[in-house]
C-alpha cells in the first residue's frame, strides 16, 4: 500500500514543478528583461532536441528490448554511462546553439539567455517531476486498489514506487530548482559562445552538462548507491556551471544594472 502521505508529497511535488518556472521569472526580473519568445523558444527546444532527437539516439544506439530493458546498463555500465551524459551534453547544447544562432538578429542581450535558460529548465521540469509524478499517482492508486492491473504493470514499478522514501519527492523539488539553475547557466555560456564567438565555449557547455549529469547516470546503472553522493555531484557542478556563467557574462550586466 501506498500511504496518503506519499500520495499528498507526490501531487505536491508535480504541482511545484509547474509553479517553479514562474517562480524564477518573478526572482529573476528583478535583475533581467525576461521576455516571454526566448521562455518559449527554450521550451520548444528542449522538447525537439531532448525529448525527440535524443530520444531517438537512444533507440538506435541503446536498442532496449520489449520490456524496456537495455543490455547496455548491464552488460558495460560504464559505456552506458558514459553515451549516456554525452548524449544529453551534445543534443540540448546543439539546440541551444540553433536556437541562439536563430535568435541572435532580435534577441541580442543576455536577458534573452536566461530567459531561454527559464523555458529550457521548465519544460523539463514540468515533463521529468510533473508528469512523472501524475504517472505515479496513476500507479499508486492502482495499487492500493487491489486491481488485477497491477500484474500488468512494467517490471519493477510496484517495487520502485513502495521502496521511494517520502523525502524522495522533497528531493525531487530541490533537484529541479538547481536544474533550472544549472540551464540559466549553460544557456549563458552558449549565448556567449554565439554572440561573442567565442566558440569554445561551445564544447565547454557539452563537457559541462555531460558532468552534470555524471553522478545521476551513475546511480541508473549501478555504479552508485549514495543518493546524497549522487545530488552533491549534481549541485556542485551547477555551482561552478553557475560561477563561469556569471564570470563570462552575468557579471557585466549586475554591474550595470545594480
Amino acid at each position: 500500500m501506498i500511504s496518503t502521505t506519499s500520495i499528498v508529497l507526490m501531487g505536491l511535488a508535480g504541482l511545484f514543478s509547474i509553479l517553479l518556472p514562474f517562480l524564477f521569472i518573478m526572482v529573476l526580473r528583478r535583475k533581467f528583461k525576461i521576455r516571454w519568445i526566448p521562455i518559449l523558444i527554450g521550451a520548444a527546444t528542449f522538447i525537439i532536441f531532448a525529448m525527440v532527437l535524443e530520444q531517438i539516439s537512444h533507440i538506435l544506439v541503446l536498442k532496449p528490448g520489449a520490456n524496456g530493458e537495455i543490455h547496455a546498463l548491464v552488460d558495460s555500465p560504464w559505456l552506458y554511462v558514459l553515451y549516456g551524459v554525452l548524449a544529453a551534453g551534445i543534443f540540448e547544447e546543439t539546440g541551444r546553439l540553433v536556437a541562439f544562432l536563430l535568435m541572435k538578429r532580435k534577441h541580442r542581450q543576455i536577458d534573452s539567455a536566461v530567459s531561454y535558460g527559464i523555458g529550457h529548465g521548465g519544460i523539463e521540469a514540468v515533463i521529468v517531476l510533473g508528469l512523472g509524478m501524475l504517472n505515479t499517482i496513476i500507479f499508486s492508486f492502482i495499487i492500493n486498489s487491489g486491481s488485477s492491473i497491477v500484474d500488468t504493470l512494467p517490471a519493477g514499478t510496484v517495487e520502485s514506487i513502495t521502496g521511494t522514501s517520502n523525502i524522495t519527492y522533497a528531493l525531487g523539488i530541490v533537484e529541479r530548482i538547481f536544474a533550472i539553475g544549472v540551464h540559466i547557466g549553460l544557456s549563458v555560456i552558449v549565448f556567449t559562445a554565439v554572440m561573442k564567438g567565442r566558440w569554445w565555449l561551445f564544447p565547454l557547455a557539452i563537457v559541462l552538462h555531460a558532468l552534470t549529469n555524471v553522478t545521476a547516470a551513475m546511480m541508473q546503472a549501478g555504479l552508485l548507491t549514495s543518493i546524497w553522493f549522487m545530488y552533491a555531484g549534481f549541485i556542485v557542478m551547477t555551482l561552478i556551471t553557475l560561477w563561469i556563467a556569471y564570470s563570462i557574462g552575468v557579471k557585466q550586466k549586475i554591474q550595470k544594472n545594480p
